[in-house]
């Protein structure tokens, strides 16, 4: 027969006790040779729970598995108590339909008709409303603005600029007829000079200058006697 131990990853070849035995008397061997307390371990045959009384087998697997201790209890009052501070939800997309199809899918096939079959829609609204918008910017501006007395010193500002602007050009004007008059003045004034300058006659011709020994400058000597004499009698 082949027996598993709790703590063995395959089952072992025994050979079957003369006389045959019970699965009490293996449950026992077992324990003893394991070191285990009988109690702790309970025996399955071909994976269903054996009876103590029952008759070993011969080329049959059992399997000594170990007992686990049970709690105090209470776990239903904590699964009750749990329940009533769980909120129930209206949340179904994990269920499935009679064909096996969870409903999050079929939901999501269904949007996505809808969304292409209104495609079309969403096109026509978008340039619906790209040519309102154009139509707004071409549009004038229907924003008035009215102040009266924000018109009135608007006005008066013009008025005060312009009167600004016309008395600027006429004291440009003023000054460049002034500095005009000044220039013409002192051209009429420039002969007067030149005459005195060129009271002083020059011989015309150097070499008889310089053979007379300056006569020109004695002519103007005999010049200024007649004039002394001409302004005496007026003296007198």
């Amino acid at each position: 027969l082949w027996v598993r131990d709790p703590l063995g990853p395959r089952a072992r070849l025994l050979p079957l006790p003369p006389g045959g035995g019970s699965v009490l008397c293996l449950r026992r061997d077992r324990a003893r040779e394991l070191n285990i307390p009988e109690e702790s371990l309970y025996v399955k045959c071909n994976g269903r729970l054996a009876n103590d009384e029952d008759e070993l087998q011969s080329g049959v697997v059992y399997s000594l598995e170990p007992r686990l201790c049970g709690g105090k209890g209470g776990f239903g009052s904590m699964l009750r108590a749990l329940g009533a501070q769980i909120e129930k939800t209206t949340n179904r997309e994990a269920c499935r339909d009679l064909s096996g199809r969870r409903l999050r899918d079929v939901n999501h096939e269904k949007a996505m008709a809808e969304w292409v079959k209104k495609q079309a829609e969403r096109e026509a609204e978008k340039e619906q409303r790209r040519l309102e918008r154009l139509q707004r910017k071409l549009a004038e501006p229907r924003h008035t603005f009215t102040d009266p007395e924000y018109e009135r010193q608007y006005r008066e500002m013009a008025e005060r600029q312009e009167e600004s602007l016309r008395i600027g050009l006429q004291v440009i004007a003023s000054k460049a007829v002034s500095s005009e008059s000044g220039k013409s003045r002192k051209r009429a004034g420039e002969p007067g000079k030149s005459e005195t300058k060129s009271e002083k006659r020059k011989c015309p011709w150097p070499a008889l200058d310089e053979a007379t020994g300056s006569g020109c400058e004695d002519d103007n000597k005999d010049d200024s006697p007649r004039a002394s004499d001409r302004s005496c009698p007026s003296g007198s």
